[in-house]
């Protein structure tokens, strides 16, 4: 299992429930479960329920892999499912609360997505700075170049205030209270995996660029350049796409803002210092 799927609305048959409807999800080729949001109730977030869901052999679940940019050992795959029994004891928690349990998973998936970025941004810009000592143009190292370095520099900067921003963040994530760490940290982690995607990008661009026609390849020395730039959008997307997770950050804040300041207003008739 990789992440939640969504079904159209389960019916309840007995001891089992059917279920119909279709998605694709990474790692769903070599999955025998996966845990899916079904409708179990009426509309909105509290008629979503979260099941385990039965996939490789099971009567009604057809699985077709898909050719995707990057990340090709994910094995990504497009699900369908056509009035599949799951027994009703494959319900995860309390019915109704599947969207709960759903965001609350959010912030660390997201935070393992913005982890694994920010380190391949760094595989991609080292690989280039290596590149740069070595390979020479007019009888000098492109690390001589002026403009080289500048553009090295321009990755660097924000690659370094990433990583210290992450080691930061996960620091309060694992010395706060759970419940607290939820709010206080939700909007920051979506734009922590947001800018871990723009650092990446910006850096496996440069890679690209410095690696020259060596970049564009996929054997050789810009072999790892060539790969990482096909990694980027893999990044982007997932886990919920690069501008939604910019605007969640601010909405989240703006929540928590009005919530801090309500709670530090004096109620009318007491007393000021």
């Amino acid at each position: 299992m990789h992440r939640h799927h969504r079904a159209r609305r389960g019916q309840r048959c007995g001891q089992h429930t059917d279920h119909s409807g279709q998605k694709w999800i990474t790692n769903g080729f070599w999955s025998h479960y996966a845990t899916m949001a079904v409708r179990t109730g009426g509309p909105g977030a509290g008629g979503l329920s979260l099941v385990v869901v039965p996939l490789k052999g099971h009567p009604g679940v057809t699985m077709r892999r898909l050719k995707v940019q990057g990340q090709v050992s994910a094995g990504t795959t497009y699900i369908e499912l056509d009035d599949v029994e799951v027994p009703v004891e494959n319900l995860i928690g309390k019915e109704g609360m599947g969207m709960k349990y759903i965001m609350t998973n959010f912030n660390h998936e997201r935070l393992t997505i913005a982890v694994t970025a920010t380190r391949q941004a760094r595989v991609a810009l080292s690989a280039a700075f290596e590149y740069c000592l070595k390979r020479e143009a007019f009888g000098k190292s492109l690390m001589d170049q002026p403009v080289v370095r500048h553009r090295l520099a321009k990755c660097g900067a924000p690659l370094e205030a990433q990583w210290a921003w992450l080691e930061t963040f996960v620091y309060s994530m694992t010395k706060m209270p759970r419940d607290e760490a939820d709010v206080a940290l939700g909007g920051l982690t979506a734009a922590a995996k947001a800018n871990a995607g723009i650092v990446l990008n910006e850096c496996a661009q440069c890679a690209m660029l410095l690696f020259g026609g060596n970049g564009y390849t996929r054997t050789g020395q810009g072999e790892i350049a060539e790969r990482l730039s096909r990694e980027v959008f893999g990044v982007r997307v997932p886990g919920g796409s690069e501008d939604v997770l910019l605007d969640l950050s601010i909405r989240q804040l703006v929540k928590n803002y009005q919530n801090k300041t309500k709670a530090m207003e004096r109620p009318r008739g007491s007393s000021r210092l």
